[in-house]
């Protein structure tokens, strides 16, 4: 039986490997002329419509066969980026105003206040965040021996 290429030179990209009119072809071991055929039942459709998102059939159990799915991006929360590009506003305006005070002055306790005000804000959001909430950790579970 023939070994396995290394996968990682094979073109998983969406352009025809034929090449255009009057221009250099790809080398013929390249080509994909094999088609493979696979019964799936209702479930497993629905399931191979959900993850391949955007990309064709064929396409997504191509990469799948080949261990090169791309990563899925979960969705932004908005109300947690609103949030956090507020408080990244203020710390900038308090930012720029520390930075035009005079080498010599020290900061004031209303300065130090605001800062701290902010740092404690920004942290809250942080924490309270939908972005930590569901780690993707596989199939790890606590074990008691």
């Amino acid at each position: 039986m023939n070994e396995i290429k290394n996968t990682s030179k094979i073109d998983l990209s969406r352009s025809s490997c034929r090449g255009a009119f009057n221009s250099k072809k790809m080398p013929t071991e390249a080509l994909r002329s094999y088609c493979v055929s696979v019964r799936l039942n209702v479930e497993e459709l629905q399931i191979l419509e959900v993850k391949r998102g955007s990309y064709k059939k064929g396409e997504w159990l191509r990469m799948a066969s080949l261990q090169k799915i791309p990563p899925i991006i979960p969705a932004i929360n908005l109300n947690a980026w609103k949030a956090l590009s507020e408080i990244s506003q203020k710390l900038n305006r308090i930012a720029l105003h520390i930075d035009s005070k005079s080498k010599d002055s020290k900061l004031t306790h209303t300065e130090l206040f605001a800062v701290n005000r902010q740092l404690a804000e920004l942290r809250q959001n942080l924490l309270s965040a939908d972005i930590w909430s569901n780690p993707d950790e596989g199939n790890a579970e606590d074990q008691t021996w």
